[in-house]
Parts: structure tokens; C-alpha cells; sequence
């Protein structure tokens, strides 16, 4: 509708009109659908009028096609004012395009130009991420209407344009345009930019002296590894709420202005050569996401660059956090804190980490140290613990001794920590973690070293997927607690971005499909392998899921009425089959490189609470009526079939004592 609204199309009504005469459609997701062979037979067919003033090019039907235009495509558009090129294109010239034109989309554009008559007068957006373009136009063009400017990934730009004459542009996104050197000095005084973006700019060495820009919300410099510093009137910037400095391996210090600019609220160093962040960092009242990783490993390609922050030789030895991090009691509104690969040994963690009330993450991902202390995870609000890469970790803290203080705490990521598993102290720790996710209907995630499911899982399969029936009634029985999944993986391939993440479906037998009459659907909120930071995981590793049953059926037990569904219900299903309950390791990436060897299940109920042994495998956790048979019908079944190999050191820790083969 913006878009719409800035070529003068009056959307609200004329989106209106079209749809009323059948001429446009609006599908599920609100998106406006246009006919791509009304367009392609316009193009191909030369039969292109005065009258056209919007066209959309997609080829979705074929997208890997490349669909060939001649010089004179568009040359019979004179009103043309939105064009948005969506597939692959090829064509050896352009010789027109509408000056009426106010927004031009045009991804991979195929030409080093720009057609030499093209006035960009009223141009709103100009949009063409992944060009050829070398250079858009030479000198000042009026550009006064102009509030959106993207060429993303343009890696033959060599020059930016001349901003004088764009006082009114917004956004100016150069990110991945590796061979630009310098900005245009011109963008110091674009008052309106909101965002400037010069992500992966490798060959960028240096910002206009002055950019003290009064409207600038964010500044995103990630990896631009030749950029030497900030300028000093960084200062200026006093809306700045995102600065993105990671990869930026030549920058060693920060204006100490900066501290000027008291709205900022993520700030990201990690992978900077500053070797001690300056005080005022952290007295930033409003800052959420403070990032201060270290060098990814002695693997990595930039180790030969300066020690990153935190990491400062003296005397031959590694001074650690505690001489150059300040007190972090002034970051009062702190969300997020990162300290991946920073070197920090035992005792190194600030104790008044525990006064950030506000903290919800908390990396400490590739230390050295052997515990984690009570004042690290005990925070308040904390939500998720990333410990992977902690090979020398031992021991996690007592929950047990306070579920209230780690109430929020839902997510764990132990990747790689093989002293941890080993751990018989961390086995109960986590199991005392289970009890409280169960009893304050939270869920719980994690991840860490293991190859075998306990027989404590009732369900098990050589699959990355399980089905199980269920109780008859079983939203209604208030001793279910909710499903805990476990599953065995590998992900020896860290070339891309590989997501694990579990899906539950309680499905009625007598429906067919999912999500029909009262079928319910849960997935879990899953974990992400970044090949940037996640080494290959090789070695088998647990991945465990615990879905309360508030997921499943967020309702009370009884209706408006006061009456149990049970009772309205129960005779109309008396003869039909058992609900089941699927769960499956699912990913949106078909070529997914994390394996699923094993999986098992559990209906959690409140009496598994009290005695996790594996051997309540065999007891029942529920005591009325129709329930006892049911889960004595699933226990007969389940021995009575050929059995995978058990699986059983990961959850010892919900026994609390070493694994004993049979």
C-alpha cells in the first residue's frame, strides 16, 4: 500500500475497484497476485501500450528460466510508474525506462548502466539488490523524491552516487558491494537516513569525517575488515539505536562521543581488536544487546589480525575479564549479553551479573571455565544459557536449590561439552530442571553430547519420527503434564545454516487431516547449527525437547458451562479409535545435512515427577480408571515387538547416578 500510495495509485480505493471487478486478487497472506502469462505475452509479443502504468515481472512457475528482453521493451511505457523485476533477465541494452517511474525493482539487473536518457526525477525507491551496475549515473541527478536506495550485493559498484541533491533518502543499503572504497562525503548530510547499511563492504577503509546525522537509527558495518575507526562526530548521531561493528578487525578503539549517544540499544564489538572496552559502554542505560565475542577459533582465517577484545598478552601470560570489564551494574535494560570465545576461566564471570534483572540471553559459548556460578544463571528473567564449545565444563548450578530463581530458564545449548555429560552432579541438575519446567508449565530445550536414549523413553524408534496412541480423553486428564521428546544427531557438514526442530501433532483418527476438528499442531522452537559459529558435530549428540500440555491444549479442563468435555464427548467416542500423537524432527531445507539416527517419546505425567528411574518405564503414573489399561496396553505392546538398541546416558541425570549396562 506504501508503494502504491507513493506512485499516486490511491490504493484504498483503486485496490478496492480491481478486486471488486475480479481484475486483482488478495490471497491468504494479503499479498496482491498478478498474472504472470498477461505479462510475459506483453513483453514477448511487443504488443506493450501508453496505458500500462504498474507491472510486475515474476516467473515463478519457472524460476530458474531466463526470460531474454530486447532494448525496446519498455519503450512503448511512457506512464509506466511501478516496475518490479522479480527473475532472471538478460539483455544486451536498454535503451528506455519511464521518467515517471516511482519505484524501479529490479533484482540481479543485468546491465553495468543505467539507459543514458533516464531521468530519475520522481523515483521513490530504487531498488536493484545483486546488479552488474559499475557506477548509476555520473554527476548530480535530481533525486529529490528519492527515500529508499538499495543495491545489495552489487559487487561492481565501484563509486557511490552523489547524495547533495537526495535530502530526503531514508534508507541506503550498500551492503556486500565489496569494491566500493569510500562513501561519498555528500552522506554526512542526508538528514533524514534512518539506515545506513555497509555490511561486508571489505574494501571500505573509511566513513566521511562528518557524519553527524541528526535521523540515524542504525549503522550496520559488519566485516568490513579494512575499516580503520569511527569517525569522531559519531557523536552526533543522538537517534542511534543499532551499532554493528563485529568482523571490523582493524578497528581498535571507539570516539570516546560515543558515549554521547544515549538512545543506543544494541552494540555489537565482537571480533574488534579492542583490547579493553571503554567505561562508558557500560553506564548506556537504554542499551538491550551488548556483543562481545572473540576470534572464532585458532582455526580461523583472521587469527593472524590483533588479539580480539578481552584478550591481551602481558608478560607472555592471557589476562582475563575481571581487570578490564567494568562494573555491569549500569546496564539496567541489558536483554542480551555475548561473551562467545572471550578466555574466561573459572571465578572470571562478574558476580553482579546478577543484578542485570532484565537479562533473557546470556553466551558464554568457547570459555575455559569448569562451573557455572549460581550468579550467572540464576539471573532473574534468564531465558536461554549457551555454554557450547565449553570443553572444561563440569558442572552446571543446583537447581533444585531455588526453582524460582531459574523459573524462565528454558533453553540450554551444550554443544561439544564432554565433561559435562560425564558429570554426575550436571545429570542431576538437569533433572531437577525437567521437574520445574513440568510443574511451572514451561517447556524446556536443549542440546549437549550423548548417544543413547534410557529406557525411561517407553517409545523408541530408528527414525527421525515417532507415533504413538494415546489415552482415550487425555485433555482432560489433569495428571498429563505434557510430551518430552529425545532424539540422536550428527551435523558433520557446517557449510550452511541448519536448523533441528521438533514438531508434535495430536491427531483425531476420525478427522484424516491435522488441524480439522480439533486436531492440534505444537512445534518447538528449535536450534539453529550457524555455520558461523558452530563447529561440525561428529560425534552423536542428545537433542531434548520437554512440549507442556499447555501447548497442546492452552484451555482449562472444564467448559463456560462448568461440564467436562469428557462428559459431552466421551459416549460419541466410546467406539472409536485412540487419538495419536506424532512427533518428528522436521526442517524447511530438503538437502539438510543434520542426521536423526534415533528418536524417543514420553507422555510426561505428575507421578513420573516423583520417581524418574528408568525403571518406572514399567509403572504406571496414573491412577483412574481408563488411563491404567491404556498405558498397560502400550507397555505389552512396546516389549512384545523387537526393540532398537536403548539408549541411556543422557537422561541418567534424570536418576541422578552413573549408567549401568544390561
Amino acid at each position: 500500500m506504501k508503494v502504491l500510495d507513493c506512485c499516486e495509485f490511491f490504493p484504498d480505493i483503486g485496490i478496492d475497484v480491481l478486486f471488486k471487478k475480479s481484475l486483482l486478487t488478495v490471497d491468504k497472506n494479503n499479498t496482491l497476485l498478478w498474472e504472470e502469462k498477461d505479462v510475459y505475452r506483453v513483453l514477448t509479443e511487443n504488443i506493450a501500450t501508453k496505458v500500462i502504468e504498474g507491472m510486475t515481472i515474476d516467473n515463478k512457475r519457472e524460476p530458474n528460466k531466463m526470460l531474454n528482453l530486447n532494448g525496446d521493451a519498455f519503450s512503448k511505457m511512457k506512464k509506466l510508474r511501478l516496475l518490479k523485476v522479480l527473475c532472471l533477465t538478460n539483455c544486451d541494452e536498454l535503451k528506455y525506462l519511464s521518467n515517471n517511474l516511482r519505484l524501479l525493482d529490479w533484482m540481479r539487473y543485468p546491465l553495468r548502466f543505467l539507459p543514458p536518457n533516464f531521468q530519475p526525477d520522481n523515483l521513490v525507491a530504487l531498488l536493484l539488490p545483486y546488479s552488474r551496475i559499475e557506477q548509476l549515473w555520473k554527476g548530480n541527478m535530481p533525486l529529490y523524491k528519492l527515500k529508499v536506495l538499495n543495491l545489495k550485493g552489487s559487487e561492481n559498484l565501484i563509486k557511490t552516487p552523489d547524495f547533495t541533491t537526495a535530502p530526503n533518502l531514508e534508507i541506503l543499503i550498500l551492503e556486500g558491494c565489496i569494491r566500493i572504497i569510500d562513501v561519498h562525503p555528500s552522506v554526512g548530510v542526508l538528514s533524514r537516513l534512518k539506515l545506513l547499511n555497509l555490511r561486508s563492504c571489505k574494501s571500505l577503509r573509511n566513513l566521511p569525517t562528518k557524519i553527524g546525522l541528526e535521523s540515524l537509527e542504525t549503522l550496520i558495518l559488519k566485516d568490513c575488515r579494512n575499516l580503520i575507526s569511527l569517525p569522531s562526530s559519531i557523536g552526533g548521531c543522538k537517534c542511534l539505536k543499532t551499532l554493528d561493528l563485529s568482523g571490523c578487525y582493524k578497528v581498535g578503539n571507539l570516539p570516546e562521543n560515543l558515549q554521547q549517544v544515549e538512545l543506543l540499544e544494541e552494540l555489537d564489538l565482537s571480533e574488534t581488536t579492542i583490547a579493553k572496552p571503554p567505561s562508558f559502554i557500560f553506564q548506556l542505560k537504554n542499551l538491550k544487546v551488548l556483543s562481545l565475542n572473540g576470534l572464532r577459533g585458532p582455526s580461523s582465517k583472521l587469527a593472524p589480525y590483533l588479539p580480539s577484545v578481552f584478550q591481551v598478552f602481558q608478560r607472555g601470560r592471557m589476562e582475563s575479564v575481571p581487570q578490564m570489564l567494568h562494573s555491569l551494574l549500569g546496564l539496567s535494560s541489558l536483554r542480551e549479553l555475548n561473551l562467545r570465545n572471550c578466555n574466561l576461566g573459572e571465578g572470571d564471570i562478574p558476580s553482579d551479573i546478577s543484578c542485570l534483572y532484565s537479562l533473557e540471553k546470556l553466551e558464554l559459548g568457547g570459555n575455559n571455565f569448569n562451573s557455572v556460578p549460581m550468579s550467572a544463571a540464576g539471573v532473574s528473567r534468564l531465558q536461554y544459557l549457551g555454554l557450547s564449545n565449553c570443553r572444561e565444563l563440569k558442572s552446571l548450578p543446583d537447581f533444585g536449590a531455588s526453582l524460582e530463581l531459574f523459573a524462565n530458564w528454558t533453553r540450554f545449548s551444550g554443544l561439544h561439552c564432554y565433561k559435562l555429560v560425564e558429570n554426575i552432579n550436571a545429570k542431576a541438575s538437569l533433572k531437577e530442571k525437567l521437574k520445574a519446567s513440568a510443574y511451572l508449565r514451561t517447556g524446556l530445550d536443549s542440546v549437549m553430547p550423548g548417544s543413547e536414549i534410557p529406557k525411561w523413553f517407553v517409545h523408541q524408534t530408528v527414525d527421525s519420527s515417532i507415533k504413538i496412541p494415546l489415552p482415550n480423553n487425555i485433555r482432560n486428564d489433569s495428571q498429563w503434564m505434557g510430551v518430552v521428546f529425545c532424539c540422536i544427531f550428527v551435523n558433520d557438514d557446517t557449510s550452511s545454516d541448519e536448523e533441528l526442530k521438533c514438531e508434535a501433532v495430536i491427531r483425531h483418527m476420525n478427522s484424516g487431516q491435522a488441524g480439522s476438528d480439533g486436531s492440534v499442531c505444537v512445534t518447538g522452537v528449535g536450534w539453529i547449527f550457524s555455520k558461523e559459529y558452530n563447529l561440525p558435530i561428529t560425534k552423536d549428540h542428545l537433542y531434548f525437547c520437554y512440549l507442556s500440555r499447555n501447548r497442546f491444549y492452552p484451555f482449562s479442563l472444564e467448559d463456560k458451562c462448568g461440564k467436562n468435555e469428557t462428559e459431552n464427548s466421551s459416549s460419541d467416542r466410546s467406539n472409536q479409535e485412540s487419538d495419536e500423537l506424532q512427533v518428528s524432527i522436521i526442517s524447511d531445507d530438503c538437502h539438510r545435512s543434520v542426521k536423526v539416527k534415533e528418536c524417543g517419546i514420553r507422555m510426561l505425567y505428575r507421578n513420573d515427577l516423583e520417581d524418574m528411574d528408568e525403571d518406572s518405564a514399567a509403572k504406571c503414573s496414573v491412577t483412574n480408571g481408563p488411563l491404567i489399561k491404556r498405558k498397560r496396553d502400550v507397555i505389552e505392546e512396546t516389549e512384545a515387538r523387537p526393540q532398537p538398541k536403548r539408549m541411556e546416558k543422557f537422561f541418567n541425570f534424570m536418576k541422578g547416578r552413573p549408567g549401568k549396562r544390561n
